[in-house]
């Protein structure tokens, strides 16, 4: 996949939480696939856990592209993506192509070999009425899968933007990932309106 159809992914992501949150239902998911926006009440989240993680920085690109393409590579949201196209969508992700990277509520775990996982937040429409932080990737090593770690990581998340001043956490979903959507629904995710 070329790096454009990547960086669209995400935008045509974007585009549809904005949609779906104004209540218009009426986006055309990206390749066919049905996408749902969710929003987490950061009032009513469930507090933080003390996992051991970092936040996020520039130089975690290349272990963030290689967490990328394990995390994905067999899923549905799995489109033959090669390690240079993970390169090039993180990138995109921390230059703030898709708004404006949250370092600070942006977290990742090391682990044996490189990342075990990464949750990563981007501020969309910053300045605006619909100003919005989004979880534009979470991510965890297949080895790693299963032991509460994505679940930390996006607490960890939440409770940086709460200290922020942020009231609302969004993220789009792929309909058909069902890992996914029982994870952000046991955290608290609730279907945009």
């Amino acid at each position: 996949m070329s790096a454009e159809r990547v960086g669209l992914r995400l935008t045509a992501w974007a585009d549809e939480l904005s949609t779906v949150s104004a209540g218009s239902g009426k986006s055309e998911p990206p390749k066919g696939r049905k996408r749902l926006g969710m929003v987490l009440d950061l009032v009513s989240a469930p507090g933080s856990t003390d996992l051991a993680c970092r936040t996020a920085a520039h130089s975690d690109k290349e272990a963030l592209a290689a967490l990328m393409l394990d995390a994905y590579r067999g899923t549905v949201d799995y489109d033959g993506e090669s390690l240079e196209d993970a390169l090039r969508e993180i990138d995109h992700t921390l230059s703030g192509s898709y708004g404006r990277f949250l370092s600070g509520c942006s977290f990742v775990l090391d682990g044996e070999g490189g990342l075990s996982a990464a949750s990563l937040v981007v501020l969309l429409n910053e300045g605006r009425n619909d100003e919005t932080p989004l979880l534009a990737f979470t991510m965890t090593r297949k080895r790693d899968q299963r032991r509460g770690l994505a679940s930390a990581l996006i607490l960890r998340s939440a409770a940086s933007l709460s200290q922020l001043g942020h009231s609302r956490f969004s993220l789009v979903v792929t309909a058909d990932n069902v890992p996914a959507r029982r994870l952000y629904d046991r955290l608290g995710f609730k279907p945009a309106r």
